[in-house]
Parts: structure tokens; sequence; C-alpha cells
């Protein structure tokens, strides 16, 4: 038997597609996992293209070379694009993989959930962006998480990125991804919800990591004339 995928029904009726993926298969998910990966290339280019991650280069604007900051601008927004693509496929496919080593539970079943936890942490960034949008000014924490109360009573850039991933979005992608596995392992206890955590802290934690590496301000010395330029 075949059923279509729908992503704003089975988001809402998350019982009735597991029931389904038990012994039906599938029309119409591939063009949903295009259209997700479209997506996130938008979302990040308009976020990049306002300038959201784009401070360090502002320099190179104040030295007066237009085509260097030009050609800035252009890789800036490439490698945006990219990592659209490298943050979506990992939390679609790689995620998948390690839940499945975890888990036991067919890979291909599992991708369908990570579409949806993908979508929730695009649409979760989205709406931190229209809110900027709106009000015309970004801020390098979101107010979505536990990052803005960080930043009133912690000094350590790291902790406050840390904290800056957990967010209401993190404990929505949890509760899916709980109550998703417990459907095809019923016999999981409370050790599957700690794994869980244990994942996303630790994705937390490398995310966090990654962001202390100043590869903006290295960017604006290669193209501003090397470390040496004031």
């Amino acid at each position: 038997m075949f059923f279509d995928f729908k992503f704003w029904r089975y988001l809402t009726d998350q019982r009735t597609l597991m029931e389904r993926l038990g012994g039906s298969a599938m029309r119409g998910f591939r063009l949903r996992v295009i259209g997700l990966f479209v997506s996130a290339v938008l979302l990040y280019a308009l976020m990049n293209m306002w300038g959201i991650g784009t401070r360090d280069l502002t320099p190179i604007t104040a030295m007066g070379s237009e085509e260097t900051f030009a050609l800035a601008r252009i890789l800036s927004l490439a490698g945006s694009i990219l990592w659209a693509l490298v943050y979506t496929a990992f939390h679609l496919y790689g995620i998948s993989f390690i839940l499945h080593k975890l888990t036991a539970i067919d890979y291909r079943k599992l991708v369908v959930l990570q579409l949806f936890v993908t979508a929730i942490l695009l649409l979760e960034k989205a709406i931190v962006f229209i809110v900027f949008l709106v009000n015309g000014k970004a801020a390098p924490v979101s107010f979505l998480s536990f990052g803005p109360l960080a930043a009133t009573f912690l000094t350590y850039p790291f902790l406050i990125y840390f904290l800056n991933q957990l967010s209401i979005g993190t404990a929505i992608v949890i509760a899916f991804q709980f109550r998703f596995i417990r459907f095809f392992q019923p016999e999981a206890n409370r050790n599957l919800l700690w794994i869980l955590l244990g994942l996303h802290i630790a994705m937390a934690l490398i995310t966090s990591l990654v962001g202390l590496i100043p590869a903006d301000r290295w960017f604006t010395e290669l193209f501003g004339g090397g470390a040496a330029v004031e």
C-alpha cells in the first residue's frame, strides 16, 4: 500500500504517520526533502544578505576597497549557502544515522523523523530572523533560547554560545524524537530520554566550539591585506 506524504498534516498528526510507516510506502517524500534544502538555502542566503554574521566584513568597507568588499560579500554568501546545505544534510541524514545506530530503528524511518526535526529547527531560525527584520536590528543570541539570559550574568562567550543552542526548538525536537522512537520501540525507557538529551548537549557543545573560531576575522584579514593591517 502507498500513502501520500503531506508535511503539514503529519507535523501535527505524528501518530497516523508512524502507523502508516509501519506497513505502507510513501509517495512525495523526495519532493519534501528537496523543498527542505531549498528552504534552508533561501533562509541562510536572506540572513546573510541582510547582514547577519557579516559584521566583521565592515573594516573592508572602511578601507575603501569596493572590489574587495564585493568579493568578500559574494564569498560570504556562498559560504552561508554551503553551510545551509551542510547543516540540513547533517540533521537529516547524519543524525538519522546516529539514531539508527543507537536504537536499531530502520534508517529510512528515522530520515522521515529528521525531516520534521530539521524543519522545526529552520522554522525557529526563520522566526528569529523575521523578528530581527521587523525591528531593524539583530543580536548574537536568540530570544527563543537561554542565550539572552546567560548574557546578562555570564562573561564567558563559550557558555553563552552553548546556552544559546538550548532553545524552545530544542525541547520540541527532543519531545518529537522521543515519541517517535518510543512508538517503534515500546520497550524504550527513560534511558532513551537521557540519550537524546546527551546527543543534543553534545551537538550544542560542538556548535559552541565552532562558534569561537574567528573565521570572519581571518576572512577579513585575508581580504584586508593581512593581520598587520589596522
